[in-house]
């Protein structure tokens, strides 16, 4: 009886594997569908000027407007300078 157990045991150990890496798969999968891809992020990836003066300057240099972002939520740890919000 021990033995028919361990045997029925050896046999599903195979399937279990092959589950589990089924499993993985589809999960790696899942996760790369939904990942943002670069131009879903080119937002945090600017070069953002710490202060309004060194933005204006910079403007002024390279001919481009301004976008001044005011966060007024301090409670909510918005920072935009890592991306993180």
């Amino acid at each position: 009886m021990r033995r028919l157990a361990c045997l029925t045991l050896l046999l599903c150990v195979p399937v279990a594997i092959r589950a589990q890496d089924a499993f993985a798969t589809k999960t790696r999968a899942r996760f790369e569908a939904a990942k943002p891809d670069d131009a879903r992020l080119a937002f945090y990836g600017l070069d953002w000027a710490m202060s309004l003066k060194d933005a204006k300057a910079r403007a002024a240099k390279e001919g481009r407007p301004c976008l001044v972002i005011l966060n007024t939520n301090i409670t909510a740890g918005t920072n935009f300078f890592s991306g993180h919000t």
